[in-house]
C-alpha cells in the first residue's frame, strides 16, 4: 500500500475532480514552493498516480480525454513542428481526410500557410474545416453526424457512412493513445467509427502524434499501427517504441 503525505492525497483528489490542475494553482492552494510542488507531482508521476505536463498535471484515466482547451496548452509548440513536418508531405492537387484533434488542427494551419493548391478535404473537424475555409485552393466537404463537444466535431455513424463515400490519397490521423502492442486507441466509440471509415479508404495513412501518446491509454481500438504507412511524431521514440515502429512497417518522421 502506497504511504502518501495529506498534501499528495489532496492533489491527487483535486485532480480526480478537476482533471488537470495548473502549478500556480497547486503552490497557491497548499502554500509551497514551485519546486517543492513540482517534486510532488514528478514523484506521484513516477508512481503512475498522476499525468506530469508542462505547467502542470492531470489525472489517470483511461475512459475521458482531458478538456478541449487543455489540449490547446499541452505541447503546443511540438505539435505545431508535427503539423509543419506533415504539411511537407501533402503535394498540390491531393484529396485527404483529416481526423479531430489539435494535433491534427496544427497540420491544417500548417497547410494553409504553405498554400497547398488544388486539396480537396473530408473532415469531422469543425475546426480543421474553420482554419482551412478562407484558403481559396481547397474544396471542404464536411461530414454529417452527431455533435461531439469534446472535440468541436462530428461523430458516429452517419459520419462515417459519409466517409465511406470516397476515397483519399491521404488520411491524417491523431488518436488518443498507442498501446506497446500496437493499438491505436482512442476514447470515445464515436469517433472511432469515424476515423475507422478513413482509414480503410485512404491510399496512404499518416498517423500525427506527439510523444506523450506511446505512455497514455484509452479504451476503444481504432485499428493497428500496420495499417498506417507513416508516423509523425515529435522526438525520436525510445527504443521499445521505435523496434514496434518499425515491425510494423511504418516510416518514421522525427518533426525536429
Amino acid at each position: 500500500m502506497i504511504d502518501l503525505s495529506k498534501r499528495r492525497r489532496d492533489i491527487l483528489h483535486l485532480l480526480n475532480h478537476r482533471g488537470y490542475v495548473a502549478i500556480e494553482e497547486f503552490t497557491t492552494r497548499f502554500d509551497v514552493t514551485p519546486q517543492t510542488l513540482r517534486r510532488d507531482l514528478h514523484e506521484l508521476a513516477e508512481m503512475g498516480l498522476l499525468r506530469r505536463h508542462h505547467g502542470g498535471a492531470s489525472a489517470i484515466s483511461s475512459t475521458a480525454n482531458s478538456d478541449y482547451v487543455m489540449r490547446h496548452i499541452e505541447n503546443a509548440e511540438e505539435k505545431a513542428r508535427i503539423g509543419k513536418a506533415v504539411a511537407a508531405m501533402i503535394p498540390s492537387g491531393s484529396s485527404l481526410f483529416m481526423t479531430p484533434g489539435t494535433t491534427v488542427e496544427a497540420a491544417a494551419r500548417a497547410l494553409a500557410d504553405r498554400h497547398v493548391e488544388n486539396l480537396h478535404v473530408v473532415t469531422n473537424s469543425t475546426v480543421a474545416a474553420g482554419i482551412l475555409e478562407y484558403c481559396p485552393d481547397v474544396a471542404i466537404h464536411l461530414t454529417g453526424g452527431a455533435w461531439m463537444a469534446n472535440n468541436r466535431a462530428m461523430g458516429g455513424a452517419g459520419a462515417a457512412q459519409t466517409v465511406d463515400r470516397f476515397r483519399s490519397d491521404f488520411a491524417i490521423l491523431s488518436v488518443g493513445a498507442i498501446d506497446g502492442s500496437g493499438h491505436l486507441l482512442e476514447y470515445r466509440e464515436e469517433e472511432v467509427l469515424v476515423a475507422r471509415a478513413m482509414l480503410r479508404n485512404a491510399r496512404h495513412s499518416i498517423l500525427i502524434v506527439d510523444h506523450t501518446k506511446f505512455s497514455r491509454v484509452a479504451t476503444f481500438v481504432l485499428g493497428r499501427l500496420h495499417e498506417c504507412a507513416s508516423v509523425v511524431t515529435d522526438r525520436a521514440p525510445s527504443g521499445a517504441v521505435a523496434r514496434m515502429i518499425k515491425d510494423a512497417g511504418c516510416g518514421l518522421v522525427v518533426a525536429s
